[in-house]
């Protein structure tokens, strides 16, 4: 009896550890990026999405998956929610070439949709020389070039004549880690404190008040860029890049 019992739970921790397998093999990541990358090719775009979306819901993002999925909503023509992708996607690999054509694309559809590149010249300039980096980069060669400050000012005070001799790459590394600790303070700002969204809906009526009887002040198009400052009740307070704040309905606006 005791044999018996022995072997039937060896052969239910077997069928366990087999289904255990079986359930990880199909819930494997890489398995389901490749399976929803060939649906896609197959211009089944829903297929792809839902393999896209288990993806997400295992726990792992990435830009490249962004990418991908805003390209399946571009495919189905929801220009707003593949604009938001795209945006989502740049903050990861703002490096990649294909992305930065799809989102100029994707933006040259949308209708009355506002550039957020606005405000001081300058600063848009230093913003620009890092523009292909990432926070986590920018970060990384802010700490890299402070570090190297430090290691300068270590070796100039204990030998002053090589100071002397290289005064000038000091100046140059204490330049270059201003201009990147103003772009890490502004792109910090930009995507940490600032909360910007897209509208993902046509047609988008804005009002004065978060109530439905109220007045509308303006109308957004889909693929527009905002501020969101506040969600409250299922509206949002949003702010237009031209300053004009209004209320709008929570789904029509989704944040970066």
């Amino acid at each position: 009896m005791k044999r018996a019992i022995l072997l039937i739970s060896a052969i239910l921790v077997i069928f366990a550890g087999v289904a255990s397998a079986v359930e990880e093999k199909k819930s494997d990541p890489n398995q389901l990026f490749y399976a929803a990358n060939h649906n896609y090719e197959l211009r089944d775009y829903v297929k792809a999405m839902e393999g896209y979306v288990a993806i997400f819901e295992s726990g792992l993002e990435s830009g490249n998956l962004y990418y991908n999925i805003g390209n399946g909503f571009l495919k189905m023509g929801r220009l707003g929610q593949a604009i938001l992708c795209y945006e989502r996607a740049k903050r990861l690999i703002p490096h990649d070439s294909d992305l930065r054509a799809n989102l100029t694309y994707a933006r040259s559809l949308a209708e009355n949709t506002n550039d957020r590149k606005m405000g001081n010249f300058i600063l848009n300039a230093i913003n620009a020389l890092f523009e292909s980096y990432s926070l986590r980069a920018v970060i990384f060669s802010a700490t890299c070039l402070y570090l190297l400050l430090l290691l300068l000012a270590g070796i100039f005070t204990a030998k002053p004549f090589i100071a002397r001799r290289f005064r000038a790459l000091e100046i140059l590394v204490a330049a270059l880690f201003v201009l990147n600790l103003t772009a890490l303070a502004s792109r910090y700002f930009n995507e940490r404190i600032l909360k910007h969204g897209i509208v993902v809906q046509d047609k988008v009526e804005c009002k004065y008040e978060p109530i439905e009887k109220s007045t509308t002040y303006y109308t957004l198009r889909e693929g527009g860029d905002v501020l969101i400052l506040a969600t409250r009740n299922g509206w949002r307070q949003i702010r237009r890049p031209d300053g004009k704040i209004g209320w709008v309905k929570k789904d029509a606006v989704e944040g970066i």
